[in-house]
């Protein structure tokens, strides 16, 4: 189980997407946040990811993951 915050930037970011980018922007969020429950660990991270054209910078600290903002390439 896992537990996912929005930060306000990245609410905002998401709220203001395309339908098809939003969607891929919550597959990636959703799948960064399956990786970090499997990993188990309880140090901290930091990321960014980009994947096709959407990225998101989060903050990761055991069932915790904290999007801090999300976009897209383009």
């Amino acid at each position: 189980m896992h537990r996912v915050d929005l930060t306000r930037r990245a609410e905002t970011a998401l709220t203001a997407m395309p339908g098809d980018v939003h969607e891929e922007t919550l597959a990636l969020i959703h799948d960064i946040a399956a990786d970090r429950a499997a990993d188990h660990g309880s140090t901290a991270a930091t990321d960014a990811v980009l994947r096709g054209r959407v990225w998101v910078v989060y903050v990761a600290l055991g069932g915790l993951l904290v999007v801090l903002d999300a976009g897209r390439v383009g």
